[in-house]
């Protein structure tokens, strides 16, 4: 929708974009390598009845973290800084470019959730065990959007629960040689991923894209040298990480990384220990947590020991 006679912004919530998402991943799963991408939340694993199947059959997992992001848009006429700042960097705002605004601090919080959000990705890369960042879609339209998560499910929806998932004539996003390539989902293309790259003393800060999801900028003006994935590419780093060795921790053994996970966001005094026995159901209750405080949704690849 127009909001006076420059900005456009999307016509749909936050709460839009992750449904959409957790709908087509969570219905991706491979049984001929026993592996799937599961919501890790408290409030999910109630709603689901997944409490004996997510506690008794886990053998590894990779964690990685998203928060969902809807965009505006000023056109390439427009005297907005995010035009201006797009100039000066050499970077394109034709017709328009999208940006999101960082969100403000609430007084539930003790910290952006932006710093959140980057101390989260550094803890992960540290651990060469997941990853994390912004996640926003590349339509301003609610119908669009809609229709175009229709169009890729329903093109791919056949195939769906046979041994080479997700086929689409002769494009195959799993083989058996284990290879998997996310971004061939067209949906998932249709969404870039910005990681947080630096810490925030103020929420005053936008990420801005052209509507190819390419050449982004942060406001104080500077393009980012990390470059731009669609969120295909992004689960595609952390799902093909997962598959090779090295990349999978047991739940046993991910009791490190998620207390410094712990710390980094709520502090050495936040820490579970009455779960210190229960890693599945820490890991659910961080989760939780994170999207009541943060609405910084937990995922992780997941391999089971048994069929599911």
């Amino acid at each position: 929708m127009s909001i006076g006679k420059n900005l456009q912004v999307a016509d749909y919530i936050e709460d839009h974009v992750a449904l959409a998402i957790q709908s087509m991943i969570s219905a991706m799963s491979f049984p001929f390598r026993r592996f799937s991408i599961e919501l890790f939340s408290k409030s999910h694993e109630r709603n689901s009845g997944a409490d004996a199947r997510l506690h008794g059959a886990i053998r590894n997992i990779r964690p990685f973290h998203m928060q969902f992001k809807r965009p505006s848009a000023y056109p390439a006429k427009s005297r907005s800084h995010i035009i201006t700042d797009r100039i000066k960097l050499g970077a394109g705002c034709s017709p328009h470019a999208f940006f999101f605004d960082l969100r403000k601090k609430k007084d539930t919080h003790h910290d952006f959730q932006h710093n959140v959000l980057y101390g989260i990705r550094k803890d992960l890369l540290a651990a060469d065990a997941g990853d994390a960042a912004y996640v926003c879609p590349l339509y301003l339209d609610l119908a669009t959007y809609q229709s175009a998560a229709h169009r890729s499910g329903s093109h791919l929806w056949p195939a769906l629960w046979r041994r080479h998932p997700w086929r689409l004539k002769d494009t195959t996003i799993s083989s058996s040689s284990g290879q998997v390539k996310f971004e061939r989902i067209p949906f998932l293309a249709d969404h870039i991923t910005i990681p947080p790259h630096t810490l925030v003393t103020t929420a005053n800060h936008r990420y801005s894209f052209t509507p190819l999801g390419d050449e982004i900028c942060f406001h104080e003006p500077t393009r980012l040298p990390e470059g731009p994935q669609t969120l295909g590419k992004f689960l595609n780093g952390i799902g093909n990480r997962f598959l090779r060795d090295g990349g999978r921790l047991t739940p046993e053994n991910s009791m490190s990384l998620l207390n410094q996970l712990e710390r980094t966001v709520y502090g050495d005094g936040e820490i579970l220990e009455r779960l210190e026995d229960q890693p599945i159901a820490r890991w659910m209750d961080f989760g939780f947590r994170l999207q009541r405080d943060f609405r910084i949704a937990q995922y992780a690849f997941v391999e089971w020991n048994q069929d599911f």
